[in-house]
């Protein structure tokens, strides 16, 4: 299954991944936007070129931001205009490959990908052209946030699910999370969500899968810098009041 296809597929439920999505808008929404203004107080616009639904890119938007939204996933897309009109927030979107974005016109002070979309991204040549394509659409002295997962751990504890996800409904739903390791030394795996819906005669389950490489902190910042970002920082995901740690760099001004 492709990329496309796994976010096709989840984007109907994908808020079931989260406990509460609309809060988690807002709350990503004030991390983010806190985080931006720490490296980049003059900042106006913004690139989230993994939007999905719009998780980011809907709270950013909130805070005032002009934010364009990019997935490989139509469905995605539809949904995340959906949500914008619902909440009153301009916004644009333009279904792209990451890999791909030196077809969209103009620049912006800031891009975003978050929800651990880079590592859907299997090679170190794909980094790459994600990187130089990134680099492409930023500003001279703009800005790119990253949020991952938290691999160099996770490498270690290779963790084979997560806890589950119950929806009260109605209907009751239930999601499920499982990674499967490729090898006890690979860092690719691939991760299946099984939602369970309850319903008049008894459960039914959809079953969604997706491929992922485990990229660490390291990996992350040498393919950053070889792209030419500079002032490259991590943050906590503690320390920024949001889920996943994150990675800051800054296009030197040209």
């Amino acid at each position: 299954m492709s990329v496309a296809d796994f976010y096709d597929e989840l984007a109907p439920e994908y808020h079931l991944i989260y406990e509460d999505w609309n809060t988690a808008v807002t709350h990503q929404g004030v991390a983010l936007d806190r985080l931006i203004r720490s490296r980049l107080p003059d900042a106006q616009s913004v690139l989230d070129c993994s939007c999905g639904i719009g998780t980011q890119a809907l709270g950013l938007a909130g805070h005032g931001y002009k934010v364009h939204g990019t997935d490989v996933s139509e469905r995605a897309l539809d949904r995340a205009r959906q949500e914008a009109i619902r909440r009153g927030v301009d916004m644009t979107f333009t279904a792209c490959d990451i890999r791909d974005l030196e077809r969209l016109e103009g620049t912006y002070d800031v891009l975003i990908s978050c929800d651990n979309a880079l590592p859907h991204l299997l090679t170190d040549d794909d980094i790459g052209l994600a990187f130089r394509a990134m680099r492409s659409k930023l500003r001279p002295g703009g800005l790119v946030v990253i949020t991952v997962r938290d691999y160099d751990r996770e490498l270690v504890e290779r963790p084979v699910s997560a806890a589950p996800r119950i929806n009260p409904g109605p209907p009751r739903k239930v999601v499920v999370r499982l990674h499967d390791w490729d090898a006890p030394d690979s860092p690719m795996y691939t991760v299946h969500f099984l939602i369970l819906t309850e319903g008049s005669g008894g459960w039914s389950v959809s079953h969604h899968s997706a491929r992922y490489r485990a990229i660490g902190r390291q990996a992350l910042t040498l393919a950053a810098a070889k792209a030419g970002f500079t002032s490259i920082q991590w943050h906590e995901a503690e320390d920024i009041a949001f889920y996943q740690p994150a990675m800051t760099a800054l296009l030197d001004g040209e």
